[in-house]
């Protein structure tokens, strides 16, 4: 049994995942059934979240250069070869 769905996907992204489908031959819905195949099955228990893990993505990549910029600038460099 399949069913059908509506998705809201960003024009460009939609493209390129259509243009690599056609690269291997596949059609895009048989691309993203490979994928949801790929995911874990409910019963696996899953891995304890690292605390750090809910700030991830939260830093545009500019701001994440420019937070190692300042890191980088403001504080001391220590040579683990000196310890």
């Amino acid at each position: 049994m399949t069913s059908k769905i509506t998705l809201d996907i960003d024009e460009a992204l939609l493209q390129k995942a259509e243009r690599w489908a056609q690269q291997q031959k596949l059609s895009l819905a048989d691309v993203i059934t490979n994928f949801l195949r790929q995911l874990p099955d409910n019963d696996l228990t899953p891995q304890q979240e690292h605390p750090l893990a809910q700030f991830a993505g939260i830093l545009s990549d500019a701001e994440a250069k420019e937070l190692q910029q300042v890191i980088a600038d403001e504080f001391e460099q220590i040579d683990t070869n000196e310890w």
